[in-house]
């Protein structure tokens, strides 16, 4: 969770219905897990929620919160969570394994359906570009889950690195051979009982696993990341993402609904990849292509827009009324 020192929680929301927002903490694989619980102030009984996925970059507070802000306006509570290794949440440091982080959001979904305020069965999930791929993955898992929101997502993870890496690509996975070995001869150490077991291996800046095209809103991102986590990312979150292929997994979402938001000026994760799970996916499903704005875009200038898409959406798959709930 990327938040002021004193806990304050950044929602940059002007106007509108007032919304608590309160750090929680919840447990997975038995991990101690933070996350931000936003809520409507003003509700007529238990409200739908969704938990929220961040990305590959472990940044919550631009990425999803603002979002999360404007769905509880809405009517709809959100946990943003850190998933474990990032933010406050224990586990490995940085460590992406999307198997693990599908896990996480059940758990999440679990702790929401303990919670008086929220009802349990009406639990959605959402999240941005390698979150929004988490999202499909946990809907495709969890069948509690009744409405997938997934913003920017990438497809298939060998096809978004060869697009990433282009002809850099041989040589950053035979670095990864000589990290994989290096990790198996080092099978002690590292952070607790997960580190022992995946060994030590080689940090890296997120600009080696994500070179990302010049431009000033992304570089001010990247600097603002490396502040945040100077220790760097394992080298081993591309062998993670590899194999991880949402598009595969979409089927299994439906009769369940998936609502895709994707730019088509998305010059991180092309909408291509949107347009590939899209087309993987059963009924009911919506695909969205804004004609620019960029990755960030649905989750920064286009905030609002995608609240109105999101809300409408949700009103129609996870309120009690709704057709899916």
């Amino acid at each position: 969770m990327i938040v002021s020192a004193d806990d304050g929680i950044q929602l940059n929301l002007s106007g509108g219905p007032e919304v608590d927002a309160e750090i929680v903490h919840f447990r997975s694989d038995g991990l101690r897990l933070r996350g931000v619980l936003v809520t409507p102030r003003e509700r007529a009984g238990a409200v739908p929620a969704l938990v929220a996925s961040h990305g590959w970059s472990g940044a919550v507070n631009f990425r999803v919160l603002p979002l999360a802000g404007r769905l509880a306006q809405r009517g709809y509570a959100v946990l943003a969570i850190d998933h474990r290794g990032f933010g406050d949440s224990e586990g490995v440091r940085l460590r992406c394994d999307p198997a693990e982080q599908v896990r996480d959001v059940s758990a999440a979904a679990t702790y929401l359906a303990g919670r008086p305020e929220i009802d349990g069965s009406a639990l959605g999930v959402m999240g941005a570009s390698f979150g929004g791929a988490i999202a499909v993955a946990a809907a495709a898992a969890d069948e509690r889950l009744k409405a997938c929101l997934s913003l920017v997502p990438l497809a298939d993870g060998r096809r978004w690195l060869e697009e990433l890496h282009g002809a850099d690509l041989p040589a950053l996975l035979a670095r990864l051979d000589r990290d994989d070995a290096e990790r198996a001869r080092n099978g002690s150490g590292g952070d607790g009982a997960e580190g022992a077991r995946t060994g030590v291996g080689e940090r890296v800046p997120l600009s080696v696993l994500m070179p990302l095209p010049p431009s000033p809103a992304l570089d001010a991102e990247a600097a603002f990341i490396q502040s945040v986590y100077p220790e760097g990312y394992p080298l081993e979150n591309v062998r993670l993402a590899l194999d991880f292929s949402p598009e595969s997994l979409a089927p299994a979402i439906a009769p369940r609904a998936l609502c895709l938001i994707t730019p088509v000026d998305d010059t991180v994760i092309s909408a291509d990849h949107s347009r590939a799970v899209y087309a993987r996916a059963g009924e009911p499903k919506e695909l969205h292509l804004p004609p620019e704005g960029g990755h960030g875009g649905p989750m920064g200038p286009l905030t609002d827009t995608t609240a109105e898409i999101a809300e409408a959406f949700l009103d129609k798959h996870l309120r009690p009324s709704g057709g899916a709930s």
